[in-house]
């Protein structure tokens, strides 16, 4: 039972530490993931690397050939159409949920998030920012009390966050993303239901917008 309880933990560990990787982009999207490399990196045997590998998989974040193991899944533009589209769905019953069932402390905390988002603003798109803009809405999912939801939210918005390239992004799209995020709070206090509805769904559209611009950018770019 005891060594059941380790190797779980273990694969926990190296799950969470090849996750870590994509996001600091030690890794991108196509890359191959080499198993000795990951064993030396987390002095692990295979055995724990291998489970995290084909859990990450399973998620959709990885892809695996055969005699070429394992490469961080790159996004392409019907599956980032369908993230966004499944989203909107779940972002605009988020916000209908959160405003019926918040209390003042969780408004709080949403305000926080806002000024993190706000005060974050790199010259360019980062692993960091995406991060920052992806906990505002989670908060709002949290707010909800809802957990099927909020770890639904969390699920989708990880998808974007860790296999989106940021190469080719408009970082003029951050500041429009603030004023709509403090527009979202200032409504969602009044508990004006329709209008906060439709600021989100304004709002994700928007960014579904800006990051399939980018994508397909950078596809016309391989192409050439």
């Amino acid at each position: 039972m005891e060594e059941e309880k380790v190797a779980k933990t273990l694969i926990e560990e190296a799950y969470q530490k090849i996750k870590q990787m994509i996001f600091n982009q030690k890794v991108i999207p196509g890359q191959k993931l080499v198993y000795s490399d990951l064993c030396k990196l987390f002095n692990m045997s295979r055995t724990p690397i291998i489970n995290a590998l084909t859990r990450l998989e399973q998620e959709g974040f990885l892809v695996s050939e055969a005699f070429r193991g394992f490469q961080v899944k790159p996004l392409n533009l019907q599956e980032l159409w369908d993230l966004f589209g499944v989203r909107e769905a779940l972002e605009a019953y988020a916000v209908e949920k959160a405003i019926e069932r918040s209390e003042p402390e969780d408004m709080k905390i949403l305000e926080e998030k806002l000024r993190n988002h706000a005060e974050y603003m790199p010259d360019r798109y980062t692993r960091k920012k995406f991060l920052v803009d992806a906990e505002f809405h989670i908060q709002i999912a949290a707010m909800t009390k809802n957990k099927v939801l909020e770890k639904m939210l969390r699920t989708n918005l990880e998808h974007v966050n860790l296999r989106f390239r940021l190469d080719n992004c408009n970082p003029g799209r951050m500041s429009q993303a603030v004023e709509e995020h403090r527009d979202l709070v200032d409504k969602m206090k009044k508990k004006d239901v329709l209008k906060s509805v439709d600021i989100i769904r304004a709002h994700v559209r928007r960014a579904r917008d800006t990051c399939l611009n980018c994508l397909s950018v950078e596809e016309e770019a391989v192409t050439l």
